[in-house]
């Protein structure tokens, strides 16, 4: 294209084909025209293209303004939130929790593995329970009155309490369920009424009268009532084989739906429950409850990774922590359980008590609570120590000399390997129950035990749940056994007169050590025959000191549960006291699969 010169042309020789002035008058008119237009489109364009940047500038300033007033506004509504709204769990939806079982039974009378007795706390109420801080409280119950002799205990029912079939609870189902629990024919898990008498003074009022004065009664009230109305026919030696046991009618939060097989060999079992909204405590906020019963711990790690179900109190959290990753809390909580090696102090070897002295005082019991793999508190002795006021006699510190010193003197020497007595090896057998957890204790404690003092140790782990070994009758009844490592409730009451009384050495009574001592016998007598907390905790030091003198067991650490579950669900309160495993339910009301901002409760 050419350049264009900034010449002016010069006029054109006049010739026929020229322009005529009129024509160049009107050229230049056009020519002012256009560049009159010229400016002024110069001018209006230039004013519109400074107003849109004004524009530009303001529309940027406002945008700016905004996203700052929106910035405060976040700031104020979360301190808002903050300060005026929390988290609330959701109603409905279905929590899902893997418990080990078997799931044989739904009567709680027959309860005693961990499936069994989590269903019972779940669909059955009783007089007393106990609260999320470990206290015993009404449930039923809505008073009591005590007579001056603590002879007698009258309970007053709470009014408008009802089964699931709606039927009126009432003082009659309590005695109903007392007498079924004193009849040896009902052949009950739970024991221990055949000396009380429970009357029904009215519809809402029982009388229960003892023959004498015993302190922890209230304790023994948690028991779950049974519907009078539904199995007053039902004879009390086929009560275990009644329908019943299948589909119960129930009073407690949740109610029966199905109890579904999902295993041929019904190893595995889902228990479906819904929300009870007669219960006397109000309706949960769950809509349904899923006891997912599995045969192993492993069936439950499993059930975990594949997110089938949403917590369990069945595994320790160390030994599944990497597997499950951060999808899963872990709440640990005491029990009031206590893990003992028990002595057999009438027969064999440890029927000795220097021999029992001796592997007390050779047992490292801080490394037996690190080989449990829970983070367990230490227990000092057959008793709580925080059940009992004031200073309690604590157990011996290790001492490996004075052990073999006590063994030394009793004629145990050491030859080579072993120490022999008159040509005959120092050995004791040790029994531990398959599934309890303790496997791995028992044998720590066996290898401490070989190495510390040259004795031989025979561990036989024994399953109670197989029919063919017979354990109660072959091991537990007689006593067949120089040491067992067994687990012992000490539930929420000190008394431990079931475990160490010498009325209790017998086939059919929890003294497993077969222990005998008359002052101990005494004091046990005299810990539960005043509700003054004083003079019990007297009486139980006195029973603590001879215990220890006596070594019938060696405590090992009290008892822990780890609760697993999802981060997406609001279980069992964190700051939970439980007394036994199923009390993790002390506030399942309150549980639930998902939560919502809502204000805060002035």
């Amino acid at each position: 294209m050419a350049k264009q010169s900034n010449k002016q042309p010069q006029e054109p020789v006049s010739s026929p084909f020229s322009e005529s002035g009129a024509t160049k008058r009107g050229v230049q008119k056009v020519n002012k025209a256009g560049k009159s237009a010229m400016r002024h489109a110069r001018r209006f364009v230039s004013s519109r293209l400074d107003r849109l940047a004004t524009v530009k500038r303001m529309v940027v300033g406002w945008i700016v303004l905004v996203l700052v007033l929106i910035g405060i506004s976040a700031v104020q509504w979360i301190g808002f939130r903050a300060a005026y709204m929390t988290e609330a769990p959701t109603a409905g939806g279905t929590f899902s929790e893997g418990v080990i079982g078997p799931l044989e039974s739904l009567n709680p009378l027959f309860a005693r593995t961990s499936a069994e007795k989590s269903a019972a706390k779940l669909m059955f109420a009783g007089l007393y329970t106990y609260d999320t801080s470990g206290n015993l409280k009404g449930d039923i119950a809505d008073s009591v009155a005590i007579n001056e002799g603590e002879t007698e205990y009258t309970v007053k029912l709470r009014s408008g309490v009802v089964w699931s079939d709606g039927v009126p609870l009432t003082a009659k189902d309590v005695v109903f369920t007392v007498n079924l629990m004193k009849n040896p024919e009902t052949r009950a898990e739970i024991s221990g009424w055949e000396s009380f008498n429970a009357q029904a003074v009215d519809a809402t009022t029982v009388k229960f009268t003892l023959p004498g004065a015993y302190a922890p009664f209230l304790h023994s009230l948690t028991f779950p009532i049974l519907p009078e109305h539904i199995l007053a026919d039902v004879k009390p030696s086929e009560l275990r084989e009644n329908w019943f046991s299948q589909a119960p009618v129930t009073s407690g939060p949740f109610a029966f739906r199905l109890l579904q097989n999902v295993s041929t060999d019904e190893s595995k079992k889902i228990l479906h429950l819904v929300a009870n909204p007669s219960y006397l405590h109000g309706a949960p906020l769950l809509e349904r409850f899923q006891l997912n019963v599995y045969g192993t711990r492993e069936d439950i790690e499993e059930a975990l990774q594949r997110s089938e179900i949403s917590a369990t109190p069945a595994l320790t959290y160390d030994d599944v922590a990497e597997k499950l990753g951060s999808t899963y809390n872990n709440q640990p909580h005491n029990i009031n359980d206590g893990v003992f090696a028990i002595f057999n102090t009438q027969n064999g070897v440890t029927s000795n008590i220097s021999v029992r002295q001796a592997l007390a005082l050779a047992t490292d019991r801080q490394k037996i609570r690190e080989v449990s793999k829970q983070e367990v508190d230490s227990l000092d002795g057959p008793i709580l120590s925080s059940q009992v006021e004031g200073d309690v006699p604590t157990f011996p510190t290790q001492d490996i000399k004075k052990a073999q010193e006590l063994l030394d003197n009793e004629g145990w020497r050491v030859s080579g390997d072993m120490r022999y007595k008159d040509g005959t090896p120092l050995e004791i057998r040790m029994i531990a129950l398959r599934g309890s957890g303790f496997t791995q204790v028992t044998n720590e404690l066996a290898d401490m035990w070989r190495k510390e003092l040259k004795l031989k140790v025979d561990v036989q782990v024994v399953d109670p749940l197989d029919a063919t070994q017979n354990v109660l009758q072959s091991i537990l009844q007689p006593r067949n056994f120089d040491v067992l490592v067994y687990e012992l409730v000490l539930g929420g009451d000190p008394d431990v007169y079931a475990y160490w009384h010498s009325s209790q050495a017998k086939p059919t009574g929890l003294n497993f050590a077969n222990y005998r001592d008359v002052i101990a016998d005494d004091a046990l007598s005299g810990a539960r025959s005043k509700r003054d907390e004083k003079y019990r905790s007297d009486r139980y030091r006195v029973f603590i000191r001879r215990w220890l003198a006596d070594m019938p067991a060696v405590p090992l650490y009290q008892s822990r549960i780890d609760y697993i579950h999802s981060t997406s669900v609001k279980a069992m309160n964190p700051n939970s006291v439980l007394v036994l495993p199923e009390d993790r339910y002390a506030d399942v009301l309150y549980w639930s699969v998902g939560t919502e901002s809502v204000y805060r409760t002035p």
